[in-house]
């Protein structure tokens, strides 16, 4: 293999020096090995591993000694709920009752035809059928019904030429017609309606659930959910699963397109969460149905809406943290003064707002890496460093890495080896066994919100970069020219402000206003002399060609010489690919966590359980439990032993990371092999490994 063929290596660690003056004192040494030459320079030789100072994060608030203690020992002890626009925390009212109809895509064998008195007496839902008249005419809706009590057949003479609309439309008709109705499109791209010859009910018994299959449900859940509208919100109640992987699962079951369920914001894979999403075009019974189908996973608190739910739609998470078998070498006394002085620093200091280790990936090679060599337009290295082996890779994917690495012009060998699981790396070797030199294809085969993630743990990388200087330079004074949200400003859109798409991670952008779009300005040294603002109310943006960068001489140069390093200007970040031209947003430096509490627990039982999640509280009522138990806290009296752990309670905003409130609290790394992040595995139960 020739020199130039050989995938990148990764880049080197950041390094952020006490001053800025000479521009050699912060360096982001963003070369490249294109040339596959492996030096020290360019290895990371902590194990491969990412750090947390490879992405910028160096600096602490407090003056605590901080603690040691594990973290998601149990996927248990870590509970996130969702905190709603309304200030509602989120969590799941009750387990609804399962439908014995089953996702109407599945066919069982030997089933009976639906008989014409059942399609005489079908009735579809009018708010939905009243669409179908909009799109096709009243006309057309009366033929339609005629077709599914008498047959025949009508074809349309309105032409639609856009694929999505017309599958849209297939899907509309198959909702609200039960399947009784079959459409094709013709080579016109017009519409042929006709009566659906295989429609199959479950039994003759059940014809009656076929036709209004709501009818198995709770009545409480079909009166909540209301009205039959374009979008279902519901809640997704998760154990140990990522946000995405359970949307794909329910997109499969529902044979619908990857991209049909919207979140407002993604949760951890380790931990137990409850978060709304929502759903076009689908009835709630079939949601219900899934339930049956999922382990560890259960969709439920049903409404129909008119508006989807958009990444951002939410204030906030409520964490419930439980920190297990806490040390002190001089003792539990010690070590649980250690806590409660920690805790109480966090509670009154809060904690510096970084991106979070979970921005920049989980393999060695930082995705902020990948970020870089796209917005440079080096497509080729992107893919080779998405491609490259990595010792922290899906270990199903190291035969498929190996073999690209050691032949990277036999596509077809490294695809075969490639498991489907690793969607950028599949995506990429499937574009390429195509068109082997089309590496700009090759990377915009890859979801939308997959590539744009790279670019954007980029800007995170330099977010993250230079607010540690500054902290490491100002602390928590103010300097004249920070940055502020200007609430007085309420003006018509201009082409500074700032426009989030749905894909372009609305949580980090800040709206205090309420307003659309944000304006900035800069701190006056007369407002710092009167006391006027804090440095919570400090912004620092992300860089980008719609934000406004600080005033002060020093923050602006970190900028400057951080991002040039990279081969990167400031100033210019318009890109000739759309998804890489970044607008930019703002983000608070610091964050005071809300409602803190905490609370420490002598124990024997190293795997005790000191919180309730939502089915445990569920079923506590369900067994007529008093409202005492109907809360996370377990409130049973723990038996004294020598382990000590706490259970930590805080609210925190949208895309402020927990793990970052931690690291201030316990003073400890949480890169991967970090002290705080390390799950040690203690035993099991039942065969289960806990």
């Amino acid at each position: 293999m020739s020199e130039i063929d050989q995938p990148p290596s990764k880049r080197t660690k950041l390094h952020i020096e006490s001053s800025i003056g000479n521009s050699n004192n912060i360096t982001a040494s963003a070369q490249v090995a294109t040339e596959g030459k492996v030096t020290e320079a360019n290895v990371n030789t902590d194990h491969n591993d990412l750090t947390e100072t490879d992405v910028g994060i160096t600096q602490y608030l407090g003056s605590h000694s901080g603690f040691r203690g594990v973290l998601k020992q149990r996927y248990t002890d870590f509970l996130v709920h969702e905190i709603l626009e309304s200030g509602e925390v989120l969590h799941i009212k009750r387990i609804p009752v399962q439908s014995s109809t089953g996702p109407r895509d599945k066919i069982v064998a030997k089933e009976e035809p639906l008989v014409s008195e059942d399609r005489e007496q079908f009735q579809p839902d009018p708010t939905l059928e009243a669409r179908i008249s909009s799109t096709f005419g009243k006309d057309c809706v009366t033929k339609l019904q005629d077709i599914i009590k008498q047959g025949g057949h009508y074809k349309s003479d309105l032409v639609f030429d856009d694929k999505d609309e017309r599958g849209q439309i297939h899907r509309l008709v198959r909702d609200v017609y039960g399947g009784l109705i079959d459409t094709k499109t013709t080579e016109n791209n017009m519409f042929w309606f006709s009566q659906a010859k295989n429609f199959y009910s479950r039994k003759t018994s059940d014809r009656r659930h076929k036709k209004n299959p709501s009818s198995l449900l709770d009545p409480v859940v079909q009166q909540l959910a209301g009205t039959r509208d374009v979008f279902t919100h519901f809640s997704i109640y998760k154990e140990n699963k990522e946000s995405q992987e359970v949307c794909r699962l329910i997109t499969k079951f529902l044979r619908k397109k990857p991209n049909s369920v919207s979140v407002a914001g993604t949760k951890d894979r380790r931990g137990v969460t409850v978060q709304r999403a929502s759903i076009e075009q689908t009835p709630i019974e079939r949601l219900v149905s899934l339930n049956k189908a999922f382990r560890d996973i259960i969709l439920t608190d049903f409404v129909y809406q008119k508006n989807r739910i958009k990444l951002g739609d939410l204030q906030g998470n409520q964490f419930v943290i439980t920190i297990r078998d806490i040390e002190h070498p001089d003792g539990l006394d010690l070590a649980e003064e250690a806590v409660s002085r920690s805790l109480t620093s966090l509670q009154q200091t809060g904690f510096i707002n970084y991106f979070g280790m979970q921005r920049f990936g989980t393999h060695s090679v930082s995705t902020h890496v990948v970020g870089l060599e796209l917005l440079r337009s080096n497509y080729r290295e992107a893919a080779n460093l998405i491609l490259s082996p990595q010792p922290f890779a899906l270990p199903d994917s190291i035969p498929a890495r190996e073999q690209y690495a050691h032949n990277p012009t036999d596509i077809s060998a490294a695809l075969k080896l490639m498991p489907r699981s690793c969607n950028a790396e599949f995506c990429i070797l499937s574009a390429l066994n195509q068109a082997s030199n089309d590496w700009l294809g090759a990377i915009m085969h890859i979801p939308r919100n997959l590539r744009t993630m790279y670019v954007h743990a980029y800007q995170s990388f330099v977010w993250n970069s230079v607010v540690s200087y500054r902290i490491q330079k100002y602390g928590l004074q103010l300097v004249e020219g920070d940055l502020l949200i200007d609430v007085a400003i309420k003006e018509q859109k201009t082409q500074n402000d700032i426009t989030p798409t749905e894909d372009d991670f609305e949580e980090d952008v800040i709206d205090t206003t309420g307003a659309k779009y944000v304006k900035v300005r800069p701190i006056t040294a007369a407002e710092i002399e009167q006391g006027k603002f804090t440095v919570f109310d400090i912004v620092m943006p992300t860089p980008g060609f719609g934000i406004v960068y600080p005033e002060h001489s020093d923050l602006r140069q970190a900028y400057e010489t951080i991002m040039q390093s990279d081969g990167m200007d400031p100033y210019n970040m318009r890109h000739n690919v759309k998804d890489f031209s970044l607008p930019g947003s703002y983000r608070s430096i610091l964050s005071m966590p809300k409602d803190v509490s905490f609370q420490c627990y002598r124990h024997a039982d190293l795997l005790q359980q000191f919180v309730r999640t939502d089915t445990d509280i569920i079923s506590a009522r369900e067994k007529g439990g008093s409202k005492d138990v109907l809360q996370e806290l377990c409130q049973e009296e723990v038996p004294v032993g020598e382990h000590l752990s706490v259970v930590l309670k805080m609210k925190l905003g949208a895309s402020q990371y927990a793990t970052m409130a931690l690291r201030e609290a316990m003073r400890l790394s949480t890169s991967r092999r970090g002290d705080m992040l390390d799950m040690r595995i203690f035993g099991s139960r039942n065969g289960t490994l806990i």
